[in-house]
């Protein structure tokens, strides 16, 4: 014989299907996370390319220049110097706006699984309900049949 229907049984499905959803909402967030630190790690890899390739063409050019040069040759010497630190600032702009989009995703990862335990924890706590409630049915149906089976042996006795 099937125990009564549980009567919150809305309410644990709605409590469930919440749980599940924020479950998603926080795996979206965790792949929007690690694509944001993937961005990061690119843009510094970049930034130090560049400083490294500058660097080695700076100890270069000073080799050359060195030996005697032109105006014309300090003047390129001059504009490469100018367009390199501004090709390391846009980069390090990169970087530092990659880092702060990385924060942002982290702390948004962070909200999310607080809210995802406080949903389980919510749902766990109706799936509980809803156990005791039936394992309470199931111990007054047993006591109901003792009593009935009580009743029957009494009965033939007399």
């Amino acid at each position: 014989m099937a125990g009564p229907r549980y009567p919150l049984e809305a309410l644990r499905k709605l409590r469930d299907e919440r749980a599940e959803a924020q479950a998603q909402a926080l795996a979206a967030q965790i792949a929007r996370s690690e694509a944001a630190e993937t961005k990061l790690r690119e843009r510094e890899v970049a930034r130090r390319e560049h400083a490294l390739r500058t660097a080695e063409t700076e100890r270069s050019e000073a080799g050359r220049l060195a030996e005697g040069v032109s105006g014309a040759d300090l003047q390129r010497w001059a504009d490469f110097a100018a367009a390199a630190r501004f090709q390391a600032e846009a980069l390090e702009r990169l970087e530092s706006e990659a880092r702060r989009n990385l924060v942002e995703e982290r702390a948004r990862e962070r909200q999310l699984r607080e809210e995802l335990s406080s949903r389980e924890a919510e749902a766990e706590l109706v799936r509980r309900h809803e156990h005791g409630f039936h394992h309470h049915h199931a111990e007054r149906q047993e006591k109901a049949d003792e009593e009935a089976a009580l009743e029957q042996w009494s009965a033939r006795r007399h």
